[in-house]
């Protein structure tokens, strides 16, 4: 999720992602027990493996996740309420969320929040009084906000979300969730082979880590996984930061971090929005820039602007598009009377030669995620 990510949980973005916008603690890897143990050796196979994850990793996705065309008339005329969680990462959701919506003659109003309960809490009520036939909230705590999921269902207001740790079903009250923490969770696989294959097989890594942002725990898992799965050498220590030292003292923890194990080499951001923020800057002024790279999960468009310098290594970036149709295309199938598609979004390792021209603003993975879309929807 991005350097405009949430302070919470439930403020959480796309993380992506999905937006993804969020970690569990990591478990130091049964390849070595100290994090700056140093790699002796290389472990080959494991190599040629990461390797192969990363060539796969490395390419674009062409086509969307769900591919099933609903083939009985989508009604028009619908309302959608947007809940706007409180940061960037949420507000830039809600023109894509209007502009899929538009196809099907349905509107989107965006109610902004300061993502605190309360605040979510008035506007999904208020959505509901107001005849909204669907409430749309990334990261929804169905613990924080049961009683208006519940008061929704009574009236027969679809619930949907994303990024979120809720199930959905009938027992939750929400039609649709995507980019789940399981579906995060290759993510975390492709960084870890990205660090294995660029460092050659001798790689000390450090997983940064913000444990308040729980969805994203499968990530730092399979990133640990990866690490012991691709190099038996190598090693991964976990730095975890703590909310309020976002967009403050973050690059500078890190920094320390490094100082305290002089053998880490390379840097694995669980949110490369809200940790790499001034990250570079840090590592060059403490004379560590030629020494450590980094890697992430996300970005926002500075995190690019290093990537492009060369002072980011890799991002697999979130897919804010892919959040916002599934989303929409859930609610057509939902109200067509069609059986929904579980699919979350895909991912793609982005590197300097290979990051799109524009990367000022979000930018869909599939490039024409919206023909791909409004084709199964009967709209093209």
């Amino acid at each position: 999720m991005s350097a405009h990510r949430p302070r919470t949980e439930r403020r959480a973005t796309w993380v992506a992602t999905a937006v993804s916008a969020v970690v569990l603690l990591l478990l130091a890897s049964a390849c070595g027990t100290k994090s700056d143990a140093t790699s002796s050796s290389v472990d080959d196979a494991g190599l040629k493996a990461a390797k192969a994850t990363v060539a796969k990793a490395a390419v674009r996705p062409t086509t969307i996740s769900v591919s099933t065309p609903i083939d009985k008339p989508i009604p028009s005329g619908k309302k959608i309420t947007f809940v706007s969680c409180g940061v960037e990462a949420c507000a830039i959701q809600g023109p894509i969320l209007a502009a899929a919506a538009a196809h099907l003659g349905w509107t989107v109003d965006q109610v902004a929040t300061d993502g605190s309960p309360e605040k979510v809490q008035g506007a999904i009520e208020s959505a509901i009084r107001n005849g909204s036939n669907a409430v749309i909230l990334n990261a929804a705590d169905k613990d924080a906000y049961a009683k208006q999921i519940a008061d929704a269902n009574k009236a027969g207001v679809e619930f949907v979300t994303c990024c979120s740790l809720a199930t959905a079903g009938s027992s939750s009250g929400i039609l649709y969730n995507t980019a789940t923490s399981d579906q995060n969770a290759p993510i975390g696989d492709y960084l870890a082979a990205e660090v294995v294959s660029d460092s050659g097989g001798k790689a000390n890594a450090v997983y940064v880590n913000i444990s308040a942002f729980r969805i994203l725990a499968k990530v730092g898992e399979t990133f640990t996984a990866g690490m012991k799965k691709y190099c038996s050498t190598c090693t991964v220590g976990n730095l975890d930061i703590p909310l309020t030292s976002l967009g403050k003292d973050a690059p500078d923890r890190i920094v320390s971090y490094l100082r305290s194990h002089p053998k880490v080499n390379y840097i694995a951001l669980s949110v490369s929005d809200a940790l790499g923020s001034g990250l570079p800057a840090a590592l060059k002024a403490a004379g560590l820039a030629d020494k450590v790279k980094i890697v992430g999960q996300g970005g926002g468009s500075q995190n690019f602007s290093d990537l492009k310098a060369g002072a980011i290594e890799s991002l697999v970036p979130t897919d804010t598009y892919a959040y916002d149709y599934l989303m929409i295309d859930a609610l057509a199938r939902k109200w067509a009377g069609v059986p929904l598609e579980a699919t979350g979004p895909q991912f793609w390792l982005v590197k300097k030669d290979t990051a799109p021209a524009d990367t000022s603003k979000p930018f869909p993975l599939v490039t024409d995620t919206d023909a791909q879309f409004t084709k199964l929807w009967g709209k093209s």
